[in-house]
């Protein structure tokens, strides 16, 4: 008498279900890669570089 496969809780067989889920993490990990990627091909804002400068500067005057 043979024992059945485990199930999970969608009919999947455990292993099966185990590389859905990293085939999904591993997808999701790409698309975060590529948008972490842009952001930083971006660079910073020159407003932003300028708002550094200002602040900076302020925190000069303030100490000195």
């Amino acid at each position: 008498m043979t024992m059945p496969d485990k199930k999970s809780e969608q009919g999947e067989r455990p292993d099966a279900a185990a590389s859905r889920k990293q085939d999904a993490n591993a997808m999701i990990a790409q698309k975060l890669r590529g948008y972490y990627d842009s952001i930083i091909q971006e660079g910073t804002p020159p407003a932003f570089l300028d708002l550094l400068e200002r602040l900076d500067k302020a925190e000069r005057d303030e100490k000195g």
